[in-house]
């Protein structure tokens, strides 16, 4: 707990120098750059990206396409999906803080009963994720049955009907779901006997001066939004009602990449929560070392909080905040495959490393290890004390030149130069340097 509140204190002090500062054009340039060329390796539609640095600013990068002929601009809003959570989250221990709830009430304070649904289940887990309920999103043929009648308006009651047997009993183990964050906005209207998206507007959105950020089908839309691509169509004519109803308080909002960087250095200065709530938010527990609407994962030894979000139609988004350095880093995408997560990693990296004397972490072992490096052929990556799940090889462009799920590999096939392995274990991410000789 002292950690996370000296990192609070740290970063409100900093946060006083940032308008005086000028974001290091050198560092500009190479994160343009990168999204730049990430973008063409990859073929992605368009990216708004940014990064906060304390003590020098912000900074913005937008590269690509909305639609042909328009440009995306920094201004433009693009889907956040799952990041809405967080803002779920937030939104309810702001609510503890006022005594009109308590996270470790059960369901049956405030929501009738539904099938499969322990009503016992408390608020604590349904926003970590400990609940064991089933999520309704999983339900096959599920967007199938939202987008058969595009315009309609889908209420979380309706779909806690499609909920199945729980995965486990609650408190017994971890699994993600979005049908916990879909109750949470249900307990939060129950509570308050206001709209989800009002309260959302009223205790977040309107005192951080969000403007450009909104909860879809009950905001109105004020500004441009990014059209969505999936599979090389654009989806920009497919209403959004039926879809952003239906993921609701678990992943219907929009937002700006400035407007998210904005939210995230405000949450993480202590401007909207106590630090009570802070240490409550992470709180990190079960497989996905998630806490309440954000998670933590080691990314290049470093322990990094994060989230990210994809939602049909061609949306992908990804949050990221250094612990270390206070850095930010927000992608946001209008196309699937998603691409943000891996955009993210080298922003962050990239920022991490300008900066003399914090691009390493004493504290936290490095448990990943390259041999041979320089290599032309077979290499093998070890890993102490932890499972190997997926490791990448990534081109400096962005490009994903390899995945293997094997521990030895060959790279004989890729053209010499220098690489980052990406190796996701199950505790946590971690980033190496590679050469192919």
């Amino acid at each position: 707990m002292k950690q996370k509140l000296s990192i609070t204190v740290v970063l409100l002090w900093l946060a006083g120098f940032t308008h005086a500062q000028t974001f290091d054009p050198v560092l500009a340039g190479q994160l343009q750059s990168t999204i730049d060329s990430i973008r063409a390796a990859n073929n992605v539609k368009g990216i708004s990206a940014g990064v906060f640095y304390p003590g020098m600013g912000t900074w913005q990068g937008v590269s690509g396409i909305s639609h042909p002929g328009v440009p995306i601009t920094p201004d433009m809003e693009f889907a956040i999906a799952s990041n809405t959570k967080l803002f779920t989250a937030v939104l309810l221990l702001k609510l503890a803080e006022n005594n009109i709830i308590n996270i470790d009430d059960s369901l049956y304070h405030y929501l009738p009963p539904f099938n499969n649904i322990d009503t016992n289940i408390t608020i604590r887990q349904l926003l970590n994720h400990t609940s064991g309920l089933d999520d309704v999103i999983s339900v096959p043929g599920y967007p199938d049955s939202v987008l058969s009648d595009p315009y309609r308006v889908y209420t979380a009651a309706e779909l806690m009907t499609w909920a199945g047997p729980p995965a486990f009993a609650p408190g017994t183990g971890w699994e993600y779901c979005n049908t916990n964050y879909l109750l949470a906005g249900m307990i939060a209207e129950s509570a308050t006997g206001m709209p989800y998206g009002q309260l959302l507007r009223d205790s977040i959105l309107t005192p951080l001066q969000l403007d450009s950020t909104f909860l879809d089908v009950y905001d109105s839309v004020l500004y441009t939004i990014a059209h969505p691509w999936q599979g090389g169509m654009d989806n920009n004519a497919t209403p959004r009602v039926a879809m952003n109803s239906a993921a609701g308080a678990a992943g219907a909002m929009y937002s700006t990449s400035g407007e998210m960087l904005q939210w995230y250095n405000a949450l993480m200065n202590g401007q909207v929560l106590n630090a009570n709530s802070i240490n409550e938010m992470t709180t990190f527990v079960g497989t996905g070392n998630y806490g309440m609407g954000i998670s933590e994962a080691i990314i290049a030894g470093r322990t990094v909080w994060l989230h990210g979000g994809l939602i049909w139609g061609g949306y992908n988004s990804s949050m990221m905040y250094d612990t270390a350095t206070g850095i930010i880093v927000c992608v946001l995408t209008n196309q699937l495959p998603a691409t943000a997560f891996q955009i993210a990693v080298q922003l962050l990296m990239a920022s991490v490393n300008s900066t003399v004397g914090i691009n390493e972490n004493p504290t936290l072992p490095d448990p990943v290890t390259i041999h041979p490096n320089p290599a032309s052929d077979l290499v093998h990556v070890r890993i102490t004390d932890q499972i190997p799940k997926v490791i990448s090889v990534i081109h400096p462009s962005g490009q994903v030149m390899m995945k293997s799920t094997e521990a030895i590999f060959s790279i004989s096939a890729l053209p010499g130069g220098l690489y980052h392995v990406i190796v996701e274990t199950d505790k946590g991410i971690f980033v190496k340097k590679l050469i192919k000789q």
